[in-house]
């Protein structure tokens, strides 16, 4: 015969106790249970291996250390996809183009907020433009050319709202 007890010792904390005869199957099934209702999911790290609990099954990573893994991992992966095709390293270079001109207006002193909006919003729009225009390459609905052309000719509106 196998059985369940649950009961709670602490009546302030409601901490629960469960003890099991026979078998730890009812346990694992109630404590399985608990967590179904608490939300939480086991899932395990990409990085590490490690198994956690998370409240979603979209978490892939468990500390930390793992996300800036991950993060280094990423970029390597980008680095080497770039060093194939010029097309991804021009995009690369010219968005920390962007970056920088844009930091640079933080920086300074006197620089009109309402100019430091439009460029952000400029940036936001450049990003969303490229990466289409990208995709469309890689697809070879378009030539890695007409990509490269483009972002050339968009440098002039960066630079067009730092005067």
């Amino acid at each position: 015969m196998l059985r369940l007890d649950l009961w709670y010792p602490d009546r302030r904390n409601m901490t629960e106790c469960v003890s099991v005869y026979h078998s730890f199957y009812p346990l694992l099934i109630y404590y399985m249970n608990r967590l179904s209702e608490w939300g939480l999911n086991f899932c395990k790290c990409k990085v590490c291996g490690k198994v956690l609990l998370a409240q979603s099954l979209r978490y892939e990573l468990c500390s930390e250390k793992c996300r800036k893994q991950q993060a280094l991992q990423n970029k390597r992966d980008f680095d080497k996809r770039a060093r194939k095709n010029n097309y991804d390293l021009l995009y690369k270079n010219e968005c920390q183009s962007w970056r920088n001109k844009i930091n640079k207006a933080k920086k300074t002193a006197d620089f009109p907020a309402d100019r430091l909006e439009e460029m952000l919003t400029a940036f936001e729009a450049f990003k969303k433009e490229a990466l289409q225009r990208k995709r469309a390459v890689k697809e070879k609905t378009a030539s890695p050319k007409e990509f490269t052309d483009w972002l050339y000719q968009q440098n002039h509106i960066i630079v067009e709202l730092m005067k």
